[in-house]
């Protein structure tokens, strides 16, 4: 089984990667499904990237399904647990709000939290309360960990998005060929000129005038 993956992101397409996995002698490229969540949505073509991975396999198929951190992992293996909710399921229940906010609702046994989110209808959320509240709060230790460590990953991924943003860009622009020490002067450079941009795209754009300017 494929727990783990680390590599450089070939193509992206909505909730899903290819992630290229391999060095000089040869790359493989594994399509993960991921959450529609904000922060999966910045990922870029180029950029390298690492992810916890559950694979679903059957007698037809072998699906993977990644994730940034270890505990929306622990999150999504939590749903799967819950009687009708198979992978797609649970990965549209990630997709429906911050994994934070989902942990809160159950352990609150608040249905209608549940409901207002996009895709959770009136039946999966009466399944998830009914089969998680209970087993969350008895493992209160568990799910507050996983409040707690969500949260702390927000808010160090907000207090350090100008740096985040920064070696995103860097890998992104190496990943497409540009030489590391050109990709950082010309990075050194737009930072000394302003504020860092607040998205990679932005970013990336600016620095690919910039190189492509220096032939």
């Amino acid at each position: 089984m494929i727990g783990y993956l680390s590599g450089r992101v070939l193509d992206v397409s909505e909730n899903r990667l290819l992630l290229g996995i391999g060095g000089e002698s040869g790359v493989v490229g594994y399509s993960v499904g991921v959450p529609g969540q904000v922060q999966y949505s910045e990922i870029l073509k180029g950029q390298k990237l690492e992810l916890f991975i559950y694979t679903h396999v059957r007698e037809d198929v072998l699906d993977l399904y990644g994730f940034l951190t270890s505990v929306e992992k622990d999150l999504f293996l939590t749903l799967l647990t819950v009687s009708g909710i198979g992978p797609k399921g649970a990965m549209g229940v990630l997709s429906s709000a911050p994994p934070e906010q989902i942990v809160q609702a159950v352990m609150d046994k608040d249905k209608d939290a549940l409901i207002a989110m996009p895709g959770i209808g009136k039946k999966t959320a009466e399944r998830i309360v009914v089969e998680l509240a209970d087993s969350l709060h008895k493992k209160s230790g568990i799910a507050g960990t996983w409040v707690l460590q969500l949260m702390k990953s927000q808010r160090s991924a907000t207090a350090g998005s100008e740096g985040r943003t920064i070696r995103d860009a860097r890998e992104a622009l190496v990943g497409l060929g540009y030489p590391d020490q050109r990709v950082g002067q010309v990075l050194k450079q737009l930072q000394g000129a302003g504020p860092v941009a607040e998205s990679v795209e932005v970013l990336i754009r600016s620095a690919l005038k910039e190189l492509r300017g220096l032939g």
